[in-house]
C-alpha cells in the first residue's frame, strides 16, 4: 500500500521518543493513516508516515518505527482502530500505551484498554495544551503537510475537526504523539527522581532502590508480555491442582 515516510532526525542514543497514530481503513477514497514521532527532549517532530495503510499494516509500521526510535511510547487512537492496537500488542511491542484513568492518585491508572480514546473532551484538552506548547516553541512541527492541515482544523460545534471536504488525520496523530510525549516524560521524571524510603533516618540499600526502579516503572505492556512468555516456558505437564496440594 502506498505511503510516504518523512524523516527529519534519526534516533539519538539515550533520547526518549513518543509516537502517535491515527488509523484509517486504507481505502483509496478515505482518510490517510498516519504516524507521528516526537523527540521528547526537544519537542521536535522527527518522523511522519502518511498513506492509504490498512490497520494491521499500520501496526507493523508502528512496531518498526517505534523500535527504531529507542522503543518509543506508542499510542494509537482506538475509537475505530480496525485491530491496530491489538496487532501491535500481539507483535510483542514492549511500550504500548494503555488508556489512563484519572482516579485522583498522583499517577493515573492504566486500564486494560489499549490505545487512546479520542472523545470530544479529550480532543479539546489536547488541542488547548498542544496549541500552548507550540506557541511557546516547546513543540515544533516540521511537516508542511501537517501545517497545511492546521490551517483548516477548526471548532465545529463542540468538536474540533477539519472543515468540510478537508482532512485532519495528520493533526490527530500529532495530538496523540504530543500526549504520548507528556506521558513518556512523566515516566522519565519518575525514574530519575525516585523517593528512596528512609529507615531510622538513613536511605535503604541500593539493591532495594534498584528493585523499585525495575518493577514499579515498567510499562504495563512489558509486564503483561513477560507474564505471557513465562506461561509459554512452563512445562506442558505442569498441574495447577498439583501446585495447590
Amino acid at each position: 500500500m502506498a505511503h510516504d515516510v518523512r524523516v527529519w532526525e534519526r534516533p539519538q542514543p539515550g533520547v526518549p521518543y513518543a509516537l502517535g497514530g491515527d488509523p484509517a481503513q486504507g481505502l483509496q477514497h478515505g482518510d490517510d493513516s498516519v504516524l507521528q514521532v516526537i523527540n521528547c527532549h526537544t519537542g521536535e517532530q522527527v518522523a511522519e508516515v502518511q498513506g492509504k495503510i490498512e490497520p494491521l499494516t499500520l501496526a507493523e509500521l508502528a512496531f518498526a518505527l517505534g523500535n527504531w526510535y529507542n522503543g518509543a511510547l506508542v499510542g494509537i487512537e482506538n475509537n475505530q482502530d480496525g485491530g491496530a492496537n491489538r496487532h501491535l500488542f500481539k507483535l510483542g511491542y514492549g511500550n504500548v500505551y494503555f488508556e489512563q484513568k484519572d482516579t485522583g492518585k498522583a499517577f493515573d491508572d492504566a486500564t486494560p484498554r489499549l490505545g487512546l480514546w479520542m472523545s470530544a473532551p479529550v480532543k479539546a484538552r489536547l488541542v488547548a495544551w498542544v496549541r500552548r506548547l507550540m506557541l511557546a516553541g516547546d513543540l515544533v512541527p516540521r511537516s508542511s503537510e501537517l501545517v497545511a492541515q492546521f490551517e483548516i482544523f477548526v471548532l465545529d460545534g463542540i468538536n474540533f475537526q477539519a472543515i468540510r471536504g478537508g482532512h485532519d488525520d495528520l493533526v490527530m496523530a500529532w495530538l496523540i504523539a504530543a500526549e504520548m510525549m507528556r506521558v513518556q516524560m512523566m515516566y522519565e521524571e519518575a525514574r530519575q527522581n525516585l523517593l528512596v524510603p528512609l529507615v531510622n533516618g538513613k536511605p535503604i540499600d541500593s539493591t532495594s532502590e534498584e528493585e523499585i526502579t525495575r518493577d514499579d516503572f515498567k510499562p504495563r505492556s512489558e509486564k503483561i508480555i513477560e507474564k505471557v512468555l513465562e506461561r509459554r516456558r512452563a512445562p506442558l505437564n505442569q498441574s495447577t491442582v498439583g501446585d495447590l496440594v
